[in-house]
């Protein structure tokens, strides 16, 4: 049998199919089920899946409050289960800084200098700290650079507004920065470098000083890990070198901050867990050696993420597995009140020379296209809700972009959708294709 006459009959037979309209509803149920909530799902898993595996998210930060970390206590420390690493801080870990400027060779560039000129700045420098390594998605690592580079979100944002809770903020691109230098300071009030020597907190006041970065690469700021709109990143080197120059500019070199410098058991640690999942059986073991710890690793997320991906994930298995076993029901009952509503009209095709894989080809077609029709529904339905969300999340708040939806995820999950609406008619046709062989030609005579 030709494929234009398969498909003609299987359209005049779908027309008298009273379980078609139906059939097309539940899968197109099934088709937004798997295209947006089951995305939703896969996109909040993976943010989460990206924060664990960050390096910031596995590290504990341990203060010498009431006792230093001489050699002894950090063997100690190396020595407790899951514990990948330790590395003494002597660099400038941490710190808020001002923008005067962003140039090149050509002088100053305009377009943001204006913004910066327009508003007060503020980003916060970070620098690496032992086997941390941060990718770029445009120009070089900070390991392929010399000390005083930087790398800085694909995103940028360096003013002193709350990114996480503000919408429609005008993003600088991150990338049309690369290759120019930004000069920074600590404004007029300066700042301060907190430590402890053991026994109590000390505070020293260092005047305001400048920083020159070389902008060199552009990382990917993801909502739950690598950084936000306002997060550079340096070399630990060149931490180490800024808390160098902040010593050389403490008032008088302070005896204080000298003495701390020249004593790395005075310093704090930072202690990489091998994986995430360890942390808590990690923070035990320090609390019990009387270590004062940070609470909370130095990479945050905000507590009901995990809590709205755990949502999605159980609701997108539910309503999948019930549209999928609905759907199933329908195509089998289908396909059965196909064969035996026609057995008549099969035992005649047999009877005029047509065989059992024409017949199962017809069958199988007309059960095909009333499945890619709630697959073209569903699949139009879930683009309108995709594209909706995305332009939402968009223009929304910071934190609201975890919500926003990789296209090319969405084209990998409309081609599982598509693979299923596929494959699901023909394996309940197969079932029956037993049944299709024993009609013989003489029930035409029936």
């Amino acid at each position: 049998m030709k494929l234009r006459d398969t498909l003609f009959l299987s359209r005049a037979n779908l027309k008298g199919n009273r379980h078609s309209n139906l059939g097309v509803v539940v899968i197109a149920l099934l088709c937004i089920s798997l295209t947006v909530i089951s995305l939703l799902a896969f996109t909040l898993s993976k943010e989460i899946n990206e924060y664990k595996d960050d390096f910031r998210a596995r590290t504990i930060e341990a203060y010498p409050y009431n006792r230093v970390f001489d050699e002894k206590t950090l063997e100690k420390i190396s020595e407790i289960n899951h514990v990948e690493s330790i590395d003494i801080e002597d660099e400038l870990r941490v710190q808020f800084f001002h923008i005067e400027n962003i140039y090149d060779e050509n002088g100053t560039y305009e377009e943001v200098q204006n913004l910066i000129n327009e508003k007060d700045t503020l980003i916060s420098a970070w620098s690496l700290i032992g086997k941390e390594k941060r990718q770029v998605i445009a120009g070089k690592r900070l390991d392929e650079t010399p000390e005083f580079s930087c790398i800085i979100p694909h995103l940028f944002y360096p003013f002193d507004e709350d990114v996480y809770e503000t919408s429609g903020l005008d993003y600088i691109d991150g990338e049309s920065l690369i290759g120019k230098t930004i000069t920074l300071n600590e404004g007029s009030e300066g700042f301060n470098i907190d430590f402890f020597d053991g026994n109590e907190a000390k505070r020293v006041n260092i005047p305001s000083f400048q920083v020159k970065l070389n902008i060199v690469g552009v990382y990917y700021a993801s909502v739950t890990a690598d950084g936000n709109p306002s997060l550079i990143y340096i070399s630990e080197d060149t931490g180490k070198k800024l808390l160098k120059m902040a010593v050389e500019h403490s008032v008088r070199g302070d005896d204080e901050l000298t003495d701390f410098m020249n004593k790395p058991e005075f310093h704090n640690i930072h202690i990489t867990v091998d994986d995430f999942d360890n942390l808590s059986e990690v923070y035990n073991e320090l609390k019990q050696m009387n270590i004062y710890v940070v609470d909370g690793t130095e990479l945050g997320i905000n507590p009901s993420t995990p809590v709205i991906s755990t949502f999605f994930n159980i609701l997108s298995v539910i309503i999948t597995l019930s549209t999928f076993i609905i759907s199933l029901i329908l195509i089998l009952q289908s396909s059965k009140n196909v064969i035996d509503n026609k057995k008549v009209e099969i035992g005649m095709m047999k009877a005029v020379g047509y065989k059992n894989k024409d017949i199962f080809c017809l069958v199988a077609l007309e059960q095909i296209i009333m499945t890619l029709r709630g697959f073209i529904i569903g699949i139009g339905i879930s683009a309108i809700v995709v594209t909706i969300i995305n332009l939402i999340n968009y223009n929304s708040s910071y934190a609201n972009r975890i919500y926003i939806i990789n296209y090319a995820d969405y084209l990998v999950f409309t081609f599982v959708a598509l693979a299923v609406v596929v494959l699901v008619p023909l394996i309940c046709e197969i079932m029956f294709l037993r049944k299709i062989i024993n009609i013989q030609p003489r029930e035409a005579m029936n």
